[in-house]
């Protein structure tokens, strides 16, 4: 093991040994660090070292989430319908917007500042009591880990839990058998990792379906959903797919207080679930609320006590920070950060109305397809300014390549006179943006989950 890892390692535990107050921060600049000592372990290597803390999962009934896009969205629904049915519940997701602990949650609440450093503590002491010495898990395993543990503390009813990255080799695919595997919508994203193709990311996606557990599908392509049905018809894994045509009259509405909500239709293999109401202006999450309501009732065959009504309590009472948020009046956050993700974007920027202008602030992390996403956001002409920022985050793209990818973007599609303005910090562009902002104006920031992060810890 690494020297400076070990003095890492022996700092906290004597601190903590101590009586000392160990502190959120000093966790997290430790979990930072892990990419210099470390790289990504086999999932047979996960496997062991969850045997070692003695395979907490088998205890638990953990609802497995994989997708490109939608995953958090669908958790969240799920989680709402079985708080809403007084199950206690908890979730285990990525990334955080503002703190580290948003990424653990306790019945819709994250876990205190003082029970994540327990759990970071007594995970990082498992790891040095470990018989391999060379053994350390990466940044992701090691917060898969610290779940692991915590929920086997702190038992809940259900355990909604998102994969990382893909699924196949993913840190949560060591769980052996989960109650029940949900796959949201498919599209090219973490192509470095994942595959050149669509099929060949279905293919990673499709390596959470276990033997004999049913699994959700959300049919987004036909080549994607014939790999995921095959995986299942593999594994002897009931398969419930979910299409597009399940989904009807989708309508955007305000109440009478002038809160707006979306109500739609949904078809189920069970039954027909008319007026359904989501607390958001987003249509594209009809989609993935209509996947949680086909898990939920997978859930409802396993013996879990949910009526109609907590369904539709549960969906409507269900927010999911990120996703055409609105932080403040007539200012909406989105996390899109792939192709499909900003389609979605600029299809409910469209259907929100404006008096005055739309403004968009911008930025995304340098392994996405920022230029084809630059491109699309230039052709949609939705937009009457747009503001760049350089994210806070050295996996941001670059002030120049962001200046480039938006002039040739510009150039290819003939646009003039479009106003573009260009940050080194988020800071200053959401200041700008919104001292810009005149009445009837509305603001929408997209291009990265950072970039929702740290417009929310300003405004």
């Amino acid at each position: 093991m690494d020297k400076e890892l070990e003095n890492s390692i022996a700092n906290l535990l004597s601190k903590s040994d101590l009586g000392e107050q160990i502190t959120v921060s000093e966790c997290e600049n430790f979990l930072n660090n892990i990419p210099k000592f470390t790289v990504k372990h086999t999932i047979d290597e996960t496997r062991a070292f969850l045997s070692y803390l003695g395979n907490p999962d088998e205890n638990m009934n953990i609802i497995h989430v994989a997708g490109t896009n939608g995953k958090g969205s669908v958790c969240k629904y799920i989680q709402s319908v079985l708080l809403t049915a007084s199950y206690s519940v908890g979730t285990f997701t990525s990334p955080h917007l503002v703190k580290i602990n948003e990424r653990f949650c306790v019945d819709g609440k994250p876990i205190t500042d003082g029970l994540f450093c327990e759990i970071f503590v007594e995970t990082l002491r498992r790891i040095t009591e470990y018989g391999d010495t060379e053994y350390f898990p990466t940044y992701f395993e090691y917060l898969f880990f610290m779940a692991m543990l915590l929920y086997d503390v702190y038992p809940v009813d259900y355990l909604v839990m998102e994969t990382g990255l893909g699924g196949r080799l993913d840190a949560t695919n060591a769980v052996a058998s989960p109650l029940l595997c949900v796959i949201t919508e498919i599209g090219y994203d973490h192509m470095q990792y994942l595959g050149d193709t669509l099929e060949k990311i279905a293919g990673e996606k499709a390596g959470i379906i276990k033997k004999n557990v049913p699994v959700v599908i959300f049919d987004k392509r036909p080549e994607t959903t014939e790999v995921l049905l095959n995986k299942a018809l593999e594994n002897e894994a009931r398969a419930v797919v979910v299409k597009k045509e399940n989904i009807e009259n989708v309508k955007l509405c305000s109440d009478d207080m002038g809160n707006k909500f979306i109500a739609f239709s949904y078809n189920s293999l069970y039954d027909k679930y008319v007026d359904l109401k989501l607390s958001t202006e987003a249509k594209y999450q009809t989609e993935n609320a209509s996947v949680a309501v086909a898990a939920l009732e997978i859930l409802r065959d396993k013996g879990a006590d949910i009526s109609e009504l907590d369904i539709r309590d549960g969906i409507l009472s269900a927010k999911w920070e990120g996703r055409m948020e609105e932080v403040r009046p007539g200012v909406y956050v989105d996390g899109a950060h792939n192709t499909d993700g900003i389609s979605a974007f600029i299809e409910s920027v469209s259907d929100i109305s404006c008096e005055g202008k739309k403004m968009l602030l911008f930025s995304m992390v340098d392994d996405k397809q920022y230029k084809s996403i630059i491109k699309e956001i230039l052709k949609c002409r939705q937009f009457d300014s747009i503001n760049v920022a350089v994210l806070e985050t050295a996996r941001s793209v670059s002030m120049a390549e962001l200046k480039g990818a938006f002039e040739d973007a510009k150039d290819e599609l003939g646009i003039i006179g479009l106003p573009i303005k260009y940050y080194s910090n988020v800071r200053d562009a959401v200041t700008d943006i919104i001292t810009m902002r005149k009445s009837g104006d509305v603001v929408f920031a997209a291009g990265s989950l950072y970039l929702v992060g740290q417009i929310k810890s300003i405004i």
